[in-house]
C-alpha cells in the first residue's frame, strides 16, 4: 500500500506543474457537478412561482471581496435573483464582516445563517471525514480535482456532511497552495525551521511541519503585518491571496510546493434547505452548476496569470529539488495511509478508489 501510495504521490508531484492552470479537453466525459446532487421529493407548488411566498436568504461569507470564490459568489447571487423574478433576495455579508471560517461556519450549522462559503478542512470539526479531502498532495491537476469532487467521492462526502447538519452545494475552486518567503527555500534543508504563518488546522500544521517548517498560527489578515515585523518570515496560501495582498514587495521567492489545493464550498444549513421550495431549490442549484463551471475554468486561468504577474514583480520562482521530493514523497504516502485509516473503512475505500483513478 505504501510503496502505491508512493508511486502516486511522485506521480503527482511531477505533473503539479504542468497542469496548473490547465483545463478540461472540451470532450472529455466529466462527472456531474457536485451542485447537481441535492435531490427533494417535494411536489412543485401549485401555480409555480407566483403561488410561492418571497425568500431572503441570510448568506455570510468570510471572503474577501476581491477573491474568486466571493465574486463568483455574487454572480450566482445575481442570477438567482434574475432567473426568480425577484422571488429570491440575498441578505449577503462578505470579507468576513459577521466572523471567521469557523464561527460563520458554526452560525451556519446552528441556523444563525442560511449559506456560507467554507473549506473542507473547516468542516472536520463536524464531519471528520473531511481530512480525507483536505490531504496535501492529494490533486495533481484541476481535472483530478473534479473527479474526485464530484463523482463518487465528493458524492460520499457530500452525504456525510448530511448528516451533521450541513447541506454542500458546490466546489469553487482557489487553487493550488503555494509559499511565499523572505529567504530562498529550494530544498527541504532550506525550508528547515522557516517561521511560517499556518491556519490553526491539524493538516495543514502537519503539511507545514513535516515539511520541515516552524508554524505560527494566525488569521491571514494578520499575516502581512507578521512578515513586516519579523514575527514570521513565509505564508502559504494560493496565488491570489498572496498576490492581491501584495507580498512580493516583502518577499522575493515564491515556492511552488503545490503542497494542497484549496477549494471553497457554499454550503446550507440542512434545516433551512430541506424547508426551501423545490422550484426554489432548482433555480439555486442550476444556476450554480453554470456558475461553478465558469469559476472553476477562470481559477486555473488565474494562477498562470498570477506566476506571470510575479514574475513581472521581479519575484525568483523556485521548486524544492530532486532529493526533496523523493522524500516528500515518501513522508506523505505514509501520511495518508495513516491518516485515513483513522476515519474508518469507508474512508478508506474511497482514498483507494483515488489510488485507482491516478493510476
Amino acid at each position: 500500500m505504501k510503496k502505491t501510495l508512493a508511486i502516486v504521490l511522485a506521480l503527482c508531484m511531477i505533473f503539479a506543474l504542468c497542469a496548473c492552470g490547465s483545463a478540461a479537453p472540451a470532450n472529455e466525459e466529466k462527472a456531474p457537478a457536485a451542485s447537481e446532487a441535492p435531490a427533494t421529493n417535494e411536489a412543485p407548488a401549485e401555480g409555480g412561482l407566483d403561488a410561492l411566498d418571497p425568500v431572503t436568504i441570510v448568506f455570510a461569507t468570510p471572503n474577501a471581496n476581491a477573491n474568486i470564490e466571493s465574486e463568483y459568489a455574487q454572480k450566482w447571487i445575481a442570477a438567482v435573483e434574475e432567473q426568480s423574478g425577484g422571488k429570491i433576495t440575498f441578505d449577503y455579508t462578505d470579507s468576513g464582516a459577521l466572523g471567521n471560517y469557523e464561527e460563520l461556519l458554526e452560525g451556519t450549522v446552528n441556523g444563525i445563517y442560511d449559506l456560507t462559503i467554507t473549506e473542507p478542512s473547516y468542516i472536520e470539526t463536524y464531519v471528520p471525514e473531511a481530512s480525507l479531502l483536505s490531504l496535501p498532495m492529494l490533486y495533481s491537476s484541476y481535472e483530478e480535482a473534479d473527479w474526485i469532487l464530484d463523482g463518487e467521492v465528493g458524492q460520499w462526502f457530500n452525504e456525510k456532511c448530511s448528516n451533521a447538519g450541513i447541506e454542500v452545494l458546490n466546489y469553487f475552486y482557489c487553487g493550488f497552495r503555494y509559499i511565499i518567503s523572505e529567504d530562498e527555500i529550494t530544498s527541504l534543508d532550506t525550508a528547515k525551521n522557516v517561521i511560517i504563518r499556518s491556519p490553526n488546522i491539524q493538516t495543514y500544521l502537519d503539511t507545514l511541519q513535516m515539511l520541515g517548517f516552524k508554524c505560527e498560527t494566525m488569521s491571514f489578515s494578520d499575516a502581512y503585518t507578521a512578515m513586516e515585523t519579523g514575527v514570521i518570515s513565509a505564508v502559504e496560501c494560493p496565488l491570489q491571496n498572496l498576490y492581491s495582498t501584495g507580498y512580493y514587495q516583502l518577499c522575493p521567492y515564491l515556492l511552488g510546493s503545490r503542497h494542497m489545493f484549496s477549494a471553497n464550498s457554499i454550503v446550507a444549513n440542512e434545516a433551512f434547505w430541506a424547508n426551501l421550495a423545490p422550484e426554489y431549490k432548482e433555480i439555486m442549484l442550476s444556476a450554480l452548476a453554470d456558475i461553478t463551471v465558469e469559476e472553476r475554468t477562470e481559477c486555473a486561468a488565474r494562477e498562470d496569470q498570477f506566476l506571470a504577474d510575479f514574475a513581472e514583480k521581479g519575484t525568483t520562482f523556485n521548486e524544492f529539488d530532486d532529493e526533496s521530493k523523493a522524500a516528500i514523497v515518501e513522508m506523505f504516502s505514509e501520511y495518508w495511509t495513516e491518516k485515513v485509516a483513522t476515519l474508518g473503512d469507508e474512508a478508506v475505500s474511497m482514498l483507494n478508489l483515488i489510488i485507482e483513478h491516478k493510476g
